[in-house]
């Protein structure tokens, strides 16, 4: 009998499927990335946030997110 194939869990960040590791934060991502949250916003599925002030959230699986760099200039 064959066992049905478990897929490895993702979200996808920036139109790319990731990987999830279990109990990944919002912000461990953005370390991961190596993405300054004061340079950026960042969406969650819906919900939008100044990347310095996003919720310490652990991700999910299927969760898209959206990181976008802030540029200055004037």
């Amino acid at each position: 009998m064959t066992r049905p194939t478990t897929l490895p869990a993702t979200l996808t960040v920036n139109g790319e499927a990731r990987p999830l590791t279990p109990g990944l934060t919002l912000h461990a991502l953005l370390r991961e990335l190596n993405v300054n949250p004061a340079r950026v916003a960042v969406a969650v599925n819906d919900d939008f946030y100044p990347g310095a002030r996003a919720p310490e959230r652990t991700l999910e699986a299927g969760d898209v997110i959206e990181i976008v760099r802030i540029i200055g200039g004037g």
